[in-house]
């Protein structure tokens, strides 16, 4: 539990979104992370081949490119990012502290739970409601296929190259799933009540609860 609270965290400090677009001999790539709004450097660029006297832009935020619902889509997963962190590492604790007890691995199993669907549902809800939210941020956006229509892809865009996906944040969420469902089927294994042993004869003969067998009588002589 604790390695997957860990790589959520490394998942938002890198970016959950990439687009990448290639013209005229130079490639700009757009990084998009998981953040507030307002917050400077949920947006950053990268650039190669840029003709002399340009530049690459300087980070930004999504309020300031007026990117309103795919600035909402990056603060509603931020925000249940970071409640699996706090879980995680709250079960982690408990199920370190719990001694294989039933009763201490409870909660933390429970809380684990939590943790381990909060894991997938940031990640699922960046693929099912980005490309709309990059929809409704661009309006006029050309016909066809693009970032507005898919999580994934790639095609010719207005002259352009341009390619589109998941960024290493995106699937590093992913490898905390596996890690947080790891972790909890070892603490559902960890919290199962040992068997009870059978009671030995020994155990039998000191409580009592079983008569020793009586010995056998001899028969009675047929009278004459």
């Amino acid at each position: 539990m604790l390695i997957g609270a860990i790589l959520l965290i490394a998942a938002l400090l890198t970016p959950w979104y990439m687009e990448q677009s290639s013209e005229y001999g130079y490639t700009v790539g757009i990084n998009a992370y998981p953040g507030t709004p307002s917050q400077n450097g949920t947006i950053k660029y990268t650039c190669s081949g840029l003709p002399s006297g340009a530049s690459c832009p300087s980070q930004t935020s999504y309020s300031a490119q007026d990117l309103n619902s795919t600035g909402m889509i990056a603060e509603y997963g931020f925000f249940i990012v970071i409640v699996g962190v706090i879980l995680g590492i709250i079960a982690a604790i408990l199920g370190l502290f719990s001694g294989g007890n039933p009763k201490r691995t409870r909660p933390a199993v429970a809380l684990a739970v939590i943790a381990l669907i909060l894991a997938i549902a940031a990640p699922a809800m960046f693929a099912a409601a980005l490309p709309g939210a990059i929809g409704n941020d661009s309006k006029g956006h050309p016909s066809g296929a693009g970032p507005w229509s898919s999580f994934w892809g790639s095609g010719n865009i207005s002259g352009a190259s341009l390619t589109w996906g998941a960024g290493i944040g995106w699937y590093l969420s992913i490898g905390a799933f596996v890690l947080f469902l790891v972790g909890v089927i070892a603490l559902m294994r960890a919290g199962k009540s040992p068997p009870e042993a059978a009671p030995t004869t020994a155990a039998i003969a000191m409580d009592g609860s079983a008569a020793a067998p009586s010995s056998p009588q001899p028969p009675t002589p047929p009278s004459s």
